[in-house]
């Protein structure tokens, strides 16, 4: 009976260990001041800080007779509270499908994967002014890890734990604009509950249900971002800022004669004032809303305009002044 005490108390004693809600943040900019973000897809890392994949191992799991399966990762899972909780902050952020499709056309898919994933790797290597000039249009990214998420089972106590690690990086300076470690708990079996034999036994395997850690997750993404948010967000916070889906032109091998016109598409979010230019030959030509979030525009170069491998930029601006671009992917022109 003494050692089985013992047993019982060590069992007790780790289980309790885990229970401390931490959060450590560094703030270094004005969040009241918005600044256009663009959240990476999140990742998930194992106790040495080395990118895991996604797959089966690491989905939010099921439990037996006590919780259902969920598709989502958890990383996955933790990036949609997070860009849920960015909206009652002072941030103009990127919608998530813009990311993930812009993401994916300028190569930071993964080789062969078949359906088609980010490849994380390469996104947490890239240089943040990288992905704010040639691929979005931002002023600073945040990069998101799960660093923890399990829950541990002692017999008398269960506990779900939720650890994360966001970063806001400067696309201008690469300096870090806000970083926060969270971590948090949350415990079933004989530290809550009745004391009763049944209970005991039960509340413990309770606790593995996954809506236990879900709504811890939902917990600490409120406080991870309480930091930068906001009572008086601005007005044009409560719409989306400008986005560019696609964008192309018909100048067949980039080669445009001294009688020819391009023919400039882009597709992306619906009544905005819509232009393009030339390199810097040809600036601001106005492109019309053929249909909804459909521009078309055309340019005629003019007779002294001389034209060597100049990339065609789109941009849309919102009636705040919000401005996006996106500088074709497809070859540059050239005077013929």
């Amino acid at each position: 009976m003494k050692k089985l005490g013992r047993s019982l108390c060590i069992l007790f004693a780790a289980a309790l260990a885990g229970c401390q809600a931490t959060y450590k943040h560094t703030l270094n900019f004005n969040p009241s001041e918005p600044i256009r973000i663009a959240v990476l897809p999140f990742a998930q890392v194992d106790s040495d800080g080395t990118l895991t994949r996604a797959d089966e191992s690491l989905l939010i799991d099921s439990v037996g007779l006590v919780s259902s399966k969920q598709r989502e990762t958890p990383a996955e899972f933790m990036q949609s509270l997070i860009q849920s909780e960015l909206s009652n902050a002072s941030l103009d952020v990127i919608t998530p499908a813009i990311v993930q499709a812009d993401l994916m056309h300028y190569g930071y898919a993964t080789p062969g994967s078949n359906p088609v994933t980010i490849d994380l790797q390469r996104v947490f290597a890239a240089d943040p002014r990288e992905i704010c000039t040639k691929v979005l249009s931002c002023d600073a990214v945040m990069y998101g890890k799960v660093t923890r998420w399990d829950r541990s089972y002692y017999g008398i106590q269960s506990v779900a734990t939720v650890s994360i690690n966001l970063k806001l990086v400067s696309a201008k300076t690469g300096k870090l604009m806000y970083e926060i470690d969270a971590e948090d708990s949350e415990s079933r079996g004989i530290s809550k509950g009745p004391t009763g034999f049944s209970n005991l036994a039960l509340e413990p395997i309770k606790g593995l249900d996954n809506e236990i850690i879900q709504d811890l997750a939902r917990d600490v993404a409120d406080k991870a971002i309480l930091p930068l948010s906001s009572r008086s967000r601005p007005e044009f916070l409560k719409t989306a800022p400008p986005a560019i889906i696609a964008s192309g032109h018909d100048a067949r091998g980039g080669i445009i004669g001294s009688e020819d016109k391009v023919v400039v598409i882009a597709f992306g979010s619906p009544g905005q004032s819509a232009t393009f230019s030339v390199g810097n030959v040809a600036l601001n030509i106005p492109m019309l809303e053929r249909a909804p979030g459909h521009y078309i525009g055309e340019y005629v170069p003019l007779p002294e305009d001389s034209l060597s491998s100049q990339y065609i930029v789109v941009s849309l601006k919102d009636e705040f002044g919000r401005s996006t671009s996106q500088k074709l992917a497809k070859t540059p022109i050239s005077s013929r």
